[in-house]
């Protein structure tokens, strides 16, 4: 009788979430959310041209939004969007520990099937969401530059994009149509909730190391890295040389690139996930994620500066080399001792707090450091986590809760939203492209062969697959550099769409066979 009642509660929550979900992502809910004069405000600032005709784009005339009834929040329907992805997100962990997977990976497969369902039904939501790199190149034009959203468009989009029907004309359409705001609103705020949860994330993982468990891999963890950049970069020249013989060589150079790429969030939260991160794998790959984003960056200049003028940019190069230096020498040379001092300053201003307020400061301030150098912000989190340490607080403060405990509430809210949102943004229409099919199951073959190569110099002590396995994923890494190579015409869209297809098979394989690799060692030492 209870397993009858716990299934027929179980339905009726699903059948109460489905129907949420649906009038959500299809605009009914989000239609009777009125908007004040901020919403007003933002709609005429971004709906300059109205695109009926991208070329001779019209100025647009829109009709007066009904006054705000009563004294309902102008911004609750982000409360809503965020109510649902968490929800969402406890139900993808659910079905995932269920099936004894790594809770990410339901989180991103849930996100998949969300994603695709609601874009399928022309949410105009999944619409913004699906199309997330796309609607980012467009703001920035717009914040950068001061043109509208069609002028915007024309500078990123092809002609045919731009054509009814197309995907650059659905998005402007979108984003200068009746109730753009709310859509944009919500866009802007599930991507910031998300990258705020990975941002804890890896500070979180930071938390859990030290830098003198990074030193000590530090050697082992520098070669992985430049076998993880290097062996892919050469197998994806040599196969996009072969696949794509008449394209020129700055095609294969971007599609080499794209593989070098590494994001490390999926492979931290399957070690957190699996309780694994104080593993020496663990250490290694997150030692390496931190190289091959600096290696990353410098091989993006190099391909980036000879597609576009044919010359290699060597003050670029030396430029992020030395800023990336400077930045992890400090941090590794004065990290611990400026938090030495600092801490019984931060206990007389905030004794209480002191666990959740510093901590969240620094992390925040050092992943801004790292984006200014050219840096992932990740970077910059993990970094902060790697120089707090329980002992700075243990002669000032009452507070047995430890930094780590203090900070993980947040973590568990927001991160889920940065794997639900990665798999909202999976496009399964691109598996369906024949004339990409083909390229996209070579560089998959090559993504994954040239990182687990990578694991090679982990050391005999170290379960080498593991390492290689962790290092796979490309997440949205892979995506930044195939969409700076389509933005300079380098790329083009069956080569992207083939890119794309690539790492949402990293992404979502990564978790399934890592589980499978340290469980295998566990059983085997076992055993023995």
């Amino acid at each position: 009788m209870i397993l009858i009642k716990s299934k027929f509660y179980r339905c009726i929550l699903f059948i109460v979430l489905a129907y949420l979900l649906s009038i959500f992502f299809n605009g009914s809910l989000t239609n009777s959310l009125i908007y004040s004069e901020i919403s007003q405000a933002s709609e005429s600032a971004f709906s300059i041209e109205e695109p009926n005709d991208l070329s001779l784009a019209k100025e647009r005339s829109r009709p007066n939004e009904p006054p705000e009834a009563g004294h309902s929040d102008p911004f609750s329907f982000i409360l809503i969007e965020l109510a649902l992805i968490i929800l969402v997100a406890m139900i993808g962990r659910w079905v995932a520990i269920k099936f004894n997977q790594p809770a990410v990976l339901g989180e991103l497969l849930i996100g998949v099937i969300l994603g695709n369902i609601t874009y399928w039904f022309g949410s105009p939501l999944s619409l913004f969401v699906m199309h997330l790199s796309d609607t980012s190149q467009i703001f920035e034009r717009v914040w950068v530059s001061g043109e509208s959203v069609s002028e915007a468009a024309k500078q990123i989009f092809t002609g045919d994009e731009l054509e009814p029907g197309g995907i650059g004309y659905r998005l402007v359409q979108l984003m200068t149509g009746p109730g753009s705001s709310k859509i944009i609103f919500m866009g802007i705020a599930l991507w910031l909730f998300s990258n705020l949860g990975v941002i804890l994330l890896l500070f979180m993982v930071g938390l859990e190391s030290s830098i003198k468990e990074m030193l000590q891999v530090g050697p082992r963890a520098t070669l992985v890295a430049i076998i993880g950049v290097v062996c892919p970069f050469i197998l994806g020249y040599a196969s996009s040389m072969f696949l794509l013989s008449e394209s020129s060589s700055s095609v294969h150079l971007f599609i080499a690139a794209t593989l070098c790429a590494t994001s490390v969030g999926i492979t931290a939260r399957v070690f957190k996930d699996l309780n694994r991160i104080q593993t020496p794998e663990a250490k290694i790959i997150l030692g390496a994620a931190v190289i091959d984003d600096i290696l990353g960056l410098v091989i993006l200049a190099v391909v980036a500066g000879i597609a576009a003028t044919g010359e290699v940019k060597f003050l670029d190069i030396g430029r992020i080399l030395l800023l990336s230096i400077i930045f992890l020498g400090v941090i590794i040379l004065f990290g611990e001792r400026f938090i030495r001092r600092i801490t019984p300053l931060v206990h007389i201003i905030d004794r209480d707090n002191s666990k959740l307020l510093f901590p969240l400061a620094l992390a925040f301030f050092l992943s801004w450091i790292a984006s200014l150098i050219g840096l992932a912000t990740i970077v910059g989190a993990f970094a902060a986590g790697l120089i707090l340490e329980e002992v700075h607080y243990a002669a000032n403060s009452n507070n047995k809760t430890t930094i780590e405990a203090t900070i993980k509430p947040l973590e568990t809210i927001f991160a889920p939203i940065f794997f639900v949102l990665m798999g909202m943004q999976v496009n399964l229409g691109s598996f369906l492209q024949r004339e990409t099919i083909w390229i996209a199951i070579a560089l998959i073959v090559v993504a994954i062969l040239g990182k687990i190569v990578s694991g090679i110099p982990a050391g005999r002590e170290t379960d080498r697959l593991s390492v290689g396995l962790g290092m796979i994923p490309r997440g949205e890494v892979g995506l930044i550099f195939a969409s700076v190579g389509k933005g300079l015409g380098v790329i083009s869209d069956s080569i992207f769409s083939a890119v794309v297809i690539m790492v949402i098979v990293t992404t979502i394989i990564t978790p399934i066979l890592l589980k499978w690799s340290l469980y295998r060692r566990v059983e085997g030492s076992r055993a023995q």
